[in-house]
């Protein structure tokens, strides 16, 4: 009996980071109330209830929906649509207390777990160490939803049992005490949790990547390196590598050659196109040796993730409804080393980019119209000139991860369709305003038709936690505890194999170096959701280990984006208050308690 719930569950259940979305499955409305919604019934009490009491814990993480918009909440990428994200909002700085950043939702799962942690040793029929096993999971995943509430909100209320009898509601416990609480708590379960690397729950391994992301995000920097540096040796985890080039590979290698001078950087031109693809395929494999945790899916209308293949794909990509509104701009495509890996290349002004665009524009549309030609045949006719041409010089010679991430203008797309290059529509309602779309993380091999046959999903897993981010929360930690040195370089190093790129460089200050590490974070883990925490994290002079630098949130979090043809997106504007979010105006009137205030400046 003791074995079946965790062959059930390992079936059944998927992950996906608390930490990187505003939940939006649940409402907490019920979370003072005295009667709690979804009470046991006592005549009901078997082992089939404990599984799924059990398997409740892990339905409170969410769809991917929100992990890739949250770098629209930063400068990564833009959603223009108030419907699709409140990323417009965070980054103009207009948000409200009105909008939900997942303040209730999270508070949900906290419920959840703490059912759990109450109700489970009533499930007698269960085994004891099961049991157990069970709690540690629960207070894994509490510990996870806390700390996320913090990097959202700061101060909230700590609640560790079942909130029935708190009429005048809670007050806020700093975010200071709840964070070492946090750490404490995964100390607690990381000790009680199995080594085994069971892919479908929580264990140790697991539990420490957890605890290294918070960690990291908390400034504390001793903890988050040996957190990861156990993931590291433990887990039994790889870089993803594909073995050979796919067809579909090897049809765009060809035009991605076109634009790298692999001679003049003294790369290999094998290992730089087979980096591409190393790269880009980690978000098409199931079952990758480099997710740590993973959200995973069918390919089936009701268990499917849509939000990849409709909301990331860009409308001339597939038949039915695909609108990219979430999208990456031009600041993020300008983030990207050049192919010598340590420095950014020398780019046109925007202005300039938007009249070399307009032009080349121009000349394809000519050569559609004189030539009776779709889009994509009249720019296979002038492919072999494109780098040349003015726009597109700002692609040539760069990391190997700009290629595998981004959909720029006139680039190839076989990988979702043959034979087709990006166009930009900018008159396409819902279509998210840059010209470009996310190359990485957007559909998969296994595409299946969803609601009524007019939108697109897929099956495949999407990684929430994987073995790169391990390492560069290493080599940040081991930098800000140590120094920059030899066993930072040779983690990063690792990431520089895979994408064909040249080594790192070695003779770096510690602030150089911290700059450095930050830049590659942003490239490597770019669309993934954590740059809002990254920029916040860099900003706050009690967790940035003392150094601010160039990526911190007041530096980034200005100017206009635009579009490819010069459509102004929003403005970027930055304030202190945007360190924590609102808490919503709905928690506020149900919880009374007058220490429950507002966050500053909302």
């Amino acid at each position: 009996m003791g074995a079946e719930p965790l062959e059930v569950i390992g079936r059944q259940i998927g992950y996906h980071s608390t930490l990187v979305l505003a939940i939006r499955h649940r409402s907490s409305d019920d979370f003072f109330e005295k009667t709690p919604q979804g009470s046991l019934d006592p005549s009901k009490i078997d082992a089939e209830l404990a599984v799924g009491l059990r398997n409740n814990i892990y339905n409170q993480i969410p769809e991917g929906y929100g992990s890739i918009f949250t770098d629209g909440f930063a400068d990564n990428g833009y959603s223009r649509n108030a419907w699709d994200s409140n990323g417009a909002a965070v980054q103009n700085n207009s948000l409200t207390a009105s909008l939900d950043f997942g303040y209730e939702g999270y508070y949900s799962s906290v419920r959840v777990c703490n059912q759990l942690l109450e109700k489970i040793d009533d499930f007698t029929e269960v085994p004891a160490n099961d049991r157990e096993k069970y709690k540690y999971e629960a207070r894994t995943m509490r510990a996870w939803v806390y700390g996320c509430l913090t990097l959202y909100f700061g101060d909230v209320p700590l609640v560790t049992k079942i909130a029935n009898d708190y009429p005048d509601g809670l007050p806020k416990t700093s975010a200071t005490e709840i964070r070492t609480w946090v750490l404490k708590e995964l100390d607690q379960a990381i000790a009680g949790l199995p080594s085994v690397n069971d892919r479908g729950t929580f264990n140790k391994v697991k539990a420490y990547a957890i605890k290294a992301r918070l960690a990291y995000y908390f400034g504390k920097y001793d903890q988050a390196e040996t957190a990861a540096r156990y993931v590291i040796d433990n887990g039994g985890y790889q870089l993803h590598q594909i073995t050979a080039l796919t067809p579909q590979m090897m049809k765009d290698a060809e035009y991605f050659k076109k634009f790298v001078d692999f001679s003049a950087y003294g790369l290999s031109e094998t290992d730089f196109i087979k980096g591409i693809f190393n790269y880009q395929d980690i978000w098409q494999a199931d079952n990758s040796k480099e997710t740590i945790i993973a959200k995973e899916y069918a390919p089936n209308e009701r268990e499917c993730d849509w939000v990849r293949v409709t909301c990331l794909m860009t409308p001339n990509l597939v038949e039915k409804q695909a609108w990219a509104t979430i999208v990456p701009i031009q600041e993020l495509v300008d983030a990207y080393w050049a192919a010598d890996g340590k420095t950014r290349p020398t780019l046109a002004t925007m202005q300039q980019r938007i009249d070399a665009y307009k032009a080349l524009a121009a000349e394809v549309s000519a050569i559609e119209t004189n030539n009776h030609l779709t889009y994509s045949q009249a720019v296979n006719s002038i492919v072999n000139s494109l780098p040349n041409k003015a726009y597109l010089s700002q692609f040539k010679n760069r990391d190997s991860r700009l290629y595998a991430s981004i959909l720029f203008p006139f680039s190839a797309i076989n990988k979702y369709r043959a034979d087709e290059y990006q166009q930009y529509i900018p008159d396409v309602v819902n279509y998210g305003r840059s010209g470009y779309a996310f190359r990485k993380m957007s559909g998969a091999d296994d595409v299946t038709t969803i609601w009524g046959g007019g939108y697109y999903g897929t099956g495949v897993d999407f990684p929430v936690i994987r073995l790169a981010e391990m390492l560069l929360i290493y080599a940040e930690a081991h930098t800000q505890n140590t120094g920059y040195d030899g066993s930072a370089v040779a983690e990063l190093n690792k990431l520089r194999v895979r994408a064909g790129m040249p080594n790192v460089p070695t003779a770096l200050s510690k602030n150089d170096a911290l700059d450095f590490i930050r830049k590659e974070r942003r490239i490597e883990l770019a669309g993934e959701g954590l740059r809002f925490f990254d920029i916040r994290l860099y900003e706050d002079n009690q967790r940035n280990g003392g150094y601010k630098g160039s990526e911190a949130a007041s530096a980034v979090m200005t100017g206009k984006i635009y579009d490819v043809v010069g459509n102004p997106g929003v403005d970027k504007v930055w304030n202190q208050r945007l360190m924590y979010m609102p808490l919503p105006t709905t928690a506020l009137d149900k919880n009374k308690n007058p220490g429950m205030n507002q966050n500053p400046g909302y």
